[in-house]
């Protein structure tokens, strides 16, 4: 393998592992701050796409404005979600709670293959051209999909230190201790849900140019992202993002030179 090839492919997994960083992220901060294992995560991942989609083929509107739609609309989904079902099972217990998501996200699986079938749509490069350097060519829109996850990172991290970003790490450490401290607990929990359904769409909206969207690629990433939560540890932010991008480059080499079996020798790695 030359050193061009080389950096293709790495490249290649730093944009996959940028996207798996973003859905694993949100993951993590549902599961630690509401102890809600979501198993809908991954569709609205899919619904992200579909959104962005449909800004930009219907509606005539700018690539940007699809993308900050795409995480409007699945931020709040993800609210409308914890006020109709969530907030009223966690009573009940964790496993009454991810049943619950476990029916929401088949229910959303299965009325986006009714809808669009094994069709597969993607959006047309946002930046045309390729970027040529030292060997190296790579597609600007992969180039615009890195960038993009990179720059909602670093926002997260920047919303992580405001107040309420500090409240919801505090309700993941102690939820009790967070109470006795004036935390109000649904307020953080609303937004924690928000903020990670959010995550889930703009990764969903910034991968189109790139890679078709389809019904059953939420389940497809949910997998994947269990994978990079499992690898990064559970509750552990900065460990999900680590993974991710492990997870993400090795992909891609396993994938140059396994093809479909690639996904296998990740499991068995």
């Amino acid at each position: 393998m030359d050193l061009g090839l080389f950096l293709q492919i790495f490249l290649n997994g730093l944009m996959i592992g940028g996207i798996y960083a973003l859905i694993a992220s949100g993951f993590t901060l549902i599961l630690g701050v509401i102890q809600v294992f979501n198993f809908a995560q991954g569709q609205f991942y899919m619904l992200g796409a579909f959104i962005a989609i449909a800004v930009v083929t219907n509606l005539g509107l700018p690539y940007p404005v699809a993308i900050l739609i795409a995480l409007v609309a699945t931020a709040l989904l993800g609210a409308a979600l914890y006020f109709g079902v969530i907030q009223f099972t966690t009573r009940s217990g964790f496993f009454n709670t991810m049943l619950v998501t476990v029916a929401f996200g088949t229910v959303v699986a299965q009325s986006a293959m009714v809808s669009f079938g094994s069709r597969e749509a993607v959006l047309p490069p946002v930046v045309p051209g390729t970027l040529s350097f030292g060997g190296v060519t790579i597609p600007n829109g992969k180039l615009v999909v890195i960038a993009g996850a990179v720059v909602v990172m670093v926002a997260l991290h920047l919303f992580m230190k405001t107040r309420i970003g500090v409240s919801m790490l505090a309700a993941a450490e102690n939820r009790d201790v967070a109470s006795l401290q004036g935390i109000n607990p649904k307020r953080v929990f609303w937004v924690t849900m928000s903020v990670g359904c959010g995550l889930c769409g703009i990764a969903g909206a910034l991968v189109v140019p790139v890679l078709a969207a389809s019904g059953t690629m939420g389940s497809t990433i949910f997998i994947k992202a269990l994978l990079v939560v499992l690898v990064g540890g559970t509750g552990s932010m900065s460990g999900a993002l680590l993974a991710a991008f492990i997870v993400g480059i090795a992909e891609s080499y396993a994938f140059h030179f396994f093809g479909h079996l690639g996904l296998l020798v990740i499991f068995v790695l």
